[in-house]
């Protein structure tokens, strides 16, 4: 046994390591290890190899690999002339045999390259065309030839699309109700009272109210459970606060003069009528969100 492989082995014991941890951690072959510990050099595959091993199982068992290299220089293998030749011959050989090697390399990039930038032109031009294809859903119920749709756009406005169909016999249309007004369902009372939608300001929502003398507001949870609070107007105290929810409190009835601000939780689940005026609340997607219903006066006759 060599005086290197003595001091690789005593370092490897002191420390409790057995030689299958040298090999999980190096990847070094076990009969590798073995064979530096005990001298035998030749049995690695060659002077490079000899150094590097001895290099990595220092390093594993806390010793400093420069200095083992360096002190221990006369038990190392000294690196026969016909082994340097022989590497220098295979690479000019690898050389010679593949002088397009990286030539071909660059070809295939390129064209697969090139099939990626094709195939994107392809699904760039097929999204375009279905975008100037694209036809607007038209609402439920027949649409007469000139007649334009309002729809909530993104920042809460309105935006117009004129839309033509095929007429139907007059007797079989029902024209719907004008953009952004509701009236009340049959039955709800004698008084005709219209809710129209003015404007919004982020999560602020402004409507006009025709129709009564004050107001009567009604909120009834549909499912799930929201927080509201009622005042007659915006920074006034609440006459009504509280929570509504499915199953428990579901309802109640507040009556205001003629003004309403309205602040709810989660406003999709609630339903919300004033003077049996039905104002849309499932296209409010903030929470909360504000409502403001102001009293229009009746234009003179």
């Amino acid at each position: 046994m060599s005086e290197l492989g003595q001091v690789l082995q005593r370092a490897r014991e002191e420390k409790g390591i057995t030689l299958d941890d040298i090999q999980r951690i190096t990847k070094i072959q076990r009969r590798y290890l073995e064979a530096i510990e005990r001298g035998h050099f030749h049995v690695l595959p060659g002077h490079f190899y000899a150094r590097a091993f001895i290099k990595s199982y220092a390093e594993a068992v806390g010793l400093d690999p420069n200095h083992i290299l360096t002190h221990f220089q006369a038990d190392l293998p000294a690196q026969p002339p016909t082994e340097q030749a022989e590497r220098l011959r295979r690479r000019r050989v690898a050389s010679a045999n593949n002088p397009l090697q990286a030539g071909r390399w660059v070809t295939k990039t390129l064209l697969v390259l090139f099939i990626a930038l094709i195939i994107g032109v392809i699904y760039i031009a097929a999204v375009n065309h279905d975008g100037n294809t694209f036809t607007q859903p038209v609402p439920s119920g027949t649409v007469t030839p000139g007649a334009e749709i309002v729809t909530p756009d993104n920042g809460g406005g309105v935006s117009t699309s004129p839309i033509a169909q095929q007429p139907k016999p007059p007797s079989t249309v029902t024209p719907p109700p004008e953009p952004g007004t509701t009236t009340p369902e049959p039955g709800e009372g004698t008084s005709q009272a219209t809710i129209t939608f003015e404007s919004q300001q982020g999560s602020m929502y402004n409507y006009s109210l025709q129709g009564g003398e004050k107001m009567t507001v009604h909120l009834k949870v549909k499912e799930d459970r929201s927080w509201f609070g009622v005042s007659e107007g915006k920074g006034k105290k609440y006459v009504e606060e509280g929570e509504l929810r499915k199953g428990a409190k579901e309802e109640i009835t507040i009556e205001l003069g003629k003004s309403a601000y309205v602040r709810l939780g989660k406003p999709t689940v609630v339903e919300l009528t004033v003077n049996g005026a039905v104002v849309d609340t499932s296209k409010m997607k903030f929470m909360p969100s504000n409502i403001t219903i102001k009293m229009k006066e009746a234009a003179a006759q």
